[in-house]
């Protein structure tokens, strides 16, 4: 098992830097200025009839990139329009906590429990038993950044089922408000825009609410 642990995180890394010789550090770093839905949109239609797997795989793989979430969840709508694009965002953020999930769990447990698991400190217990519900607030409400609940889950004692239910019912919401935002981007006088955009607003307000309310200091 070990042996075989060894062999893909060799692999990974392998493909990875590859990948980076191959397009150039320079168009990479170039690249992270067109992470807008905008340019997401461009990227994704350059698909065509694959549009949509295309996103989906884009947003699934974002992790890897370091980018955040958001952009992503707003250009399902942007593209896709709101019903079609919550689904395929719902379907790309999903993807991503499980790859991320699976990595903390089953190829980088002990480093990821050394770097972050005690810098939130008692998470484990408190997943024990609820975490279902743990893990639908940390999404909910992202005191934690988005990739860091799935790193945090893997290391865990909770079980996948518990994780990905648990993801699906926190995600749904703040989805659905960004795809709504998203989708009406191409009107902003329009009054779904209005509320979408203030929905968006609270949305980000939410983590320092908390803080606040819960007198815990900013991570």
């Amino acid at each position: 098992m070990l042996n075989l642990r060894l062999a893909f995180l060799t692999a990974w890394a392998i493909a990875i830097v590859a990948v980076i010789l191959y397009v150039g550090p320079e168009n990479i770093l170039r690249e992270y200025g067109h992470v807008t839905p905008s340019g997401i949109r461009d990227v994704v239609l350059s698909y065509g009839p694959l549009s949509a797997v295309a996103y989906i795989a884009l947003h699934a793989m974002r992790p890897f990139t370091f980018l955040p979430v958001t952009p992503f969840t707003i250009a399902g709508g942007f593209i896709f329009g709101h019903a079609y694009g919550l689904l395929l965002a719902m379907l790309g953020t999903t993807s991503a906590a499980v790859i991320t999930f699976a990595m903390s769990r089953y190829l980088f447990r002990d480093y990821v429990k050394k770097r972050l698991a005690g810098k939130y400190a008692g998470l484990d217990d408190r997943l024990n038993g609820q975490g279902i519900l743990i893990v639908a607030a940390m999404r909910m409400v992202p005191v934690i950044p988005y990739d860091a609940v799935g790193y945090l889950a893997g290391v865990s004692s909770i079980g996948f089922v518990e994780y990905l239910l648990g993801t699906l019912l926190g995600e749904l919401p703040g989805a659905f408000v960004l795809t709504m935002l998203g989708s009406s981007l191409d009107n902003i006088r329009s009054p779904l825009f209005m509320v979408s955009l203030i929905l968006a607003a609270l949305l980000i307000l939410l983590p320092e609410i908390y803080r606040r309310v819960s007198g815990k200091p900013q991570q």
